[in-house]
């Protein structure tokens, strides 16, 4: 972790949920000790604040007192380092703004964007529940929630400023990260996968939003919306990851309902002749339907029947191709090359499928060669189905 602020963070969830003690937060961060133990100390003691409704008068004396305070010290030389000053500040600030001030400001923020006076609120009151969330589950459902109010945020920048939406892009790769890496801490078991599909869920519909947002923003906008696309693409498959140990059907599940409707996007962006999102989500269709077969391949490793994995996988083929075909109809020649691409990509996942199947003597009535799109050329089939072996090709013999 490269942030003073996660180290703090996560000292502060590991001691609160028994994993380390004070003292072995402190030997992991040694040349931070001096500055990291008594911050850790402050944040320790915090408590969540019972629900008290401070009276008017008390908020405006803690108000004077506090701009007292601050024009007091504002030609105080500061010899503390920097960074941890900022920490200690932040630390300082949340405690006032909980205790004196009361809810209002707090409550005044949440609606606050990059760029406004209480944005920093808005993201210090998000650290408090950080600190007082400790529980991996918790943390999981905390930072997904966090990662939906950047998706919000990204919606109303759309309209009112779109240029500052790649700050916010960063603050939802952050919040999936740390989901994410909650998630692994969750462990084995009903609490993992329930977790882990919670997760992959939860990024399946950000895709969905982050569609609409893409739609609806100037092209100057648009990488960094699909930037978080991708964000959101890599952070359902590690949490597909964990699912597969445990429930690798409901992985596979899951991971054809997000490439299926990778697809659509596709036909939806081939419909407005719109070329280039179209290769962008035929590239994320067959990430995630070369993520299918590494779900069959890590279960059988961990000693599943993926009879069941591979025969979705085989009968979702059929359904893949024939969206293929009608989007192969529409785009140009230019654009075709990439579809040519995505179709070898679905063949190639439905033969590794009927091996597997093949193997346990489950293939039943499904066809070892998938029937390919009319839209798509005899010459194009050919290739496709009987691809050149590897190595093969001008100058071999």
């Amino acid at each position: 972790m490269g942030k003073k602020e996660d180290i703090l963070a996560l000292c502060i969830e590991d001691i609160r949920s028994g994993r380390s003690s004070l003292a072995e937060c402190l030997e992991r961060y040694p040349s931070m000790r001096q500055h990291l133990e008594p911050l850790l100390r402050i944040a320790l003691s915090i408590q969540e604040p019972p629900d008290i409704k401070p009276s008017n008068a008390f908020r405006v004396r803690a108000r004077v007192h506090l701009v007292e305070q601050i024009h007091a010290t504002r030609n105080v030389k500061q010899t503390w380092y920097p960074g941890w000053l900022k920490i200690a500040a932040l630390v300082v600030a949340i405690v006032l703004a909980a205790s004196a001030l009361g809810t209002g400001t707090a409550y005044a923020a949440q609606d606050s964007l990059p760029g406004d006076t209480l944005y920093h609120v808005k993201l210090g009151v998000e650290q408090v529940r950080r600190v007082l969330n400790t529980g991996d589950t918790a943390r999981v459902k905390l930072e997904l929630a966090f990662a939906g109010v950047r998706l919000e945020e990204m919606e109303a920048l759309a309209n009112e400023a779109p240029d500052r939406i790649g700050t916010v892009t960063s603050r939802y790769e952050r919040n999936i990260a740390m989901a994410i890496e909650r998630t692994e801490y969750v462990g084995n078991g009903g609490a993992s996968a329930s977790v882990s599909e919670e997760a992959a869920l939860t990024m399946s519909r950000h895709l969905c939003v982050l569609d609409g947002i893409e739609d609806n923003v100037p092209e100057t906008a648009r990488e960094a919306i699909r930037h978080a696309k991708e964000i959101a693409i890599g952070g359902q498959i590690e949490a597909l990851r964990i699912l597969t140990r445990e429930n690798p059907l409901r992985a596979a599940e899951i991971n054809l309902d997000t490439l299926q409707n990778r697809l659509y996007r596709a036909k939806v962006n081939a419909e407005r002749n719109e070329a280039a999102e179209v290769e962008i989500a035929l590239r994320q269709f067959e990430e995630l339907r070369r993520f299918g077969e590494e779900i069959s391949q890590t279960a059988k490793g961990l000693g599943y029947n993926t009879a069941a994995v591979d025969e979705l996988n085989a009968h979702a083929t059929s359904a893949q191709l024939e969206v293929l075909g009608d989007i192969y109809g529409k785009v140009s020649e230019e654009t075709k090359g990439a579809v040519e691409k995505a179709l070898e990509v679905s063949v190639e996942g439905h033969g590794q499928a009927v091996e597997g199947l093949r193997e346990r003597g489950a293939l039943g009535d499904i066809p070892e060669e998938p029937a390919l799109p009319e839209e798509v050329p005899e010459k194009v089939k050919e290739r496709i189905l009987k691809p050149e072996p590897k190595g093969s090709g001008p100058g071999r013999h």
